[in-house]
């Protein structure tokens, strides 16, 4: 197993377990949307897999229709942390900006330009990665719009997670939780960007996406778990609140 595949299979089973954690409190009505933001998180990490990839894309019509789905899977998976986020932060800056005129904006900008620069590309043949097909201009910019959106929501949210995690008053697991979280945060920026720099970034090419999403979604659970394992409201119940219930 190369680096790369490693990689993906941790990430995926980083987020299918903790999607199965959720799954009861899903089913009780307990913040489902949680579950369901980890639910396409594990999706799109399985189909970056190229054996399953392939497989799926084969039966979608091997049009790389699969790709599609990723990006969309990715696109709700942020959406809904960037909500549930601004509202444990209290962050009313972040939460315009995400889910106010401005964030309604850049994500329908988003979704509207994926799908036409997808259906501009020539893609005849299921390719993981559309390494095959790199050197389109649509397909480079339909691969630039993957990025943008998640670092997006992640650059709105950076400050008040690390502020969270410096909160002394807050409980461990909250400051640990809003600590990684942050980093999986910074670490979607640095993925968005770093084609833009000078640096030969192919050998991390894999470690920043799939490290950042495993620290957001680790973060995501011990946020949760501070709400189910505490027994006492404290002062920072509405942080706990919004992810576990």
């Amino acid at each position: 197993m190369n680096a790369a595949l490693a990689f993906q299979v941790v990430a995926l089973s980083v987020a299918g377990i903790s999607a199965a954690v959720r799954l009861p409190l899903a089913i009780k009505g307990r913040n489902p949307l949680i579950f369901w933001a980890l639910v396409m998180l594990t999706m799109a990490i399985a189909l970056g897999i190229s054996s399953v990839y392939l497989a799926v894309d084969s039966v979608l019509g091997g049009m790389n229709l699969a790709n599609l789905v990723i990006r969309f899977a990715l696109y709700g998976f942020v959406l809904i942390i960037g909500i549930k986020s601004t509202a444990a932060f209290r962050a009313a800056g972040a939460a315009s900006l995400i889910r106010g005129p401005v964030g309604i904006c850049v994500l329908t900008s988003v979704a509207v330009l994926t799908v036409v620069f997808f259906c501009l590309a020539d893609m005849p043949a299921s390719s993981p990665g559309l390494r095959d097909y790199g050197e389109q201009l649509p397909v480079g910019l339909y691969g630039i719009l993957a990025r943008a959106y998640p670092a997006y929501i992640a650059a709105c949210l950076i400050a008040p997670a690390f502020a969270s995690a410096a909160h002394r008053r807050r409980p461990l697991l909250i400051r640990l939780g809003s600590g990684l979280l942050g980093i999986g945060l910074v670490g979607s920026v640095l993925y968005a960007i770093q084609d833009l720099t000078p640096l030969d970034v192919d050998p991390w090419d894999h470690f920043v996406p799939y490290s950042a999403l495993m620290a957001v979604t680790v973060g995501l659970v011990l946020l949760g778990a501070q709400r189910t394992t505490s027994k006492r409201k404290t002062k920072n119940a509405p942080l706990t609140h919004t992810f576990a219930r």
